[in-house]
């Protein structure tokens, strides 16, 4: 049986979580007609106020669970250290579950065997870290009792609270500001195996595109530099753009490892951008521009969130998808 969560009264009351929770905290401060409604929806639903939420220190297990993909990307690494250093700042213990196993082969099954982990471990909370959320899991994150939010996560179900950058808004902006700059052969390079984050920036990408009324065209390889590079060869064998937005640092590296190979100049024949502003984009040779995808803070912010969450703290009008400032750093591989 699912666990009605706080964020369900309030979207059936149609208020704000800060509303529920001072109805649950402090009734006195609610106008009695919106007190009444709420109170009714509460015991409608069955909803049932966590005990740590409410502040009985002495039965918190005062620790979040963090569920990552996997910990190869150093991405998820920064996205950790956010979540750590602002879990410690707020009291909480951080445990890790790392859903390791074969990603091409995974199951629902799998997925679910994953989740029976985490809940068993009594944590209060949970940080989501996916690249892409389907129908299952939104099915199986509906089922969990605590509060979760998703990190670094698009999520098209606006139940579930998320923290990330506007993904989408981001490739338009960059692509924009490179045809103003005069270039009009723009290609976007992005990975073969589906995921809605990169879907988002491929649809951003096409829009600007098809705005200036220009030709879009979309590379799909394989995330893994021994396999992608094949298809750099390929594709850049007859022909090369002006510019290549790359859906991750360490693919646009392999890009320009390879172009360089075939003895096209970066950046004076062809520009070349990622889209996380990791460590490979400062290792690169030539140093890659990027979009600064603020990882630390996303993870930061994240954690910040949850625990206003399970301690039914938010603010009147707080936003439960808050979108993180991007900024795009220019380095040598544009001109």
């Amino acid at each position: 049986m699912n666990q009605i969560k706080i964020y369900d009264v309030a979207g059936a009351a149609g208020v704000s979580l800060a509303t529920v929770s001072r109805v649950l905290n402090h009734p006195e401060k609610v106008r009695p007609e919106t007190r009444a409604k709420i109170e009714k929806i509460i015991k409608e639903l069955g909803y049932k106020p966590n005990l740590n939420a409410k502040g009985l220190a002495s039965s918190k297990s005062t620790t979040v669970a963090v569920v990552v993909p996997e910990l190869t990307r150093s991405s998820v690494a920064e996205m950790i250290n956010g979540i750590a250093d602002c879990a410690s700042k707020r009291g909480y213990l951080m445990r890790l579950f790392v859903n390791n196993r074969n990603r091409e082969a995974a199951t629902i099954a799998n997925e679910r065997e994953l989740w029976g982990d985490v809940m068993a471990s009594g944590v209060d909370g949970v940080l989501y870290i996916n690249d892409e959320i389907t129908e299952e899991h939104l099915d199986i994150l509906s089922e969990v009792s605590v509060d979760v939010v998703l990190t670094n996560t698009v999520c098209k179900e606006p139940s579930f609270p998320s923290v990330a950058i506007d993904y989408k808004k981001a490739a338009y902006d960059i692509t924009k500001e490179m045809i103003n700059r005069g270039n009009k052969k723009i290609w976007m390079i992005t990975t073969i195996r589906k995921y809605m984050v990169n879907d988002l920036k491929v649809e951003g990408y096409q829009k600007a595109m098809e705005e200036a009324g220009l030709q879009s065209y979309v590379l799909q390889v394989s995330g893994k530099t021994e396999l992608n590079e094949p298809a750099y060869e390929e594709a850049l064998k007859n022909d090369h753009p002006d510019v290549a937005i790359v859906v991750r640092d360490s693919m646009a590296v392999s890009f320009i490892n390879v172009a360089r190979l075939q003895h096209i100049h970066i950046p004076n024949e062809m520009q070349v951008i990622g889209f996380q502003n990791t460590r490979y984009s400062e290792l690169s040779r030539p140093k890659l521009t990027c979009i600064n995808n603020p990882i630390y803070e996303i993870g930061e912010k994240s954690m910040d969130l949850l625990t206003k969450l399970m301690e039914q703290t938010l603010e009147e009008g707080e936003d439960l998808h808050e979108n993180i400032p991007y900024e795009i750093i220019w380095r040598d591989s544009t001109k």
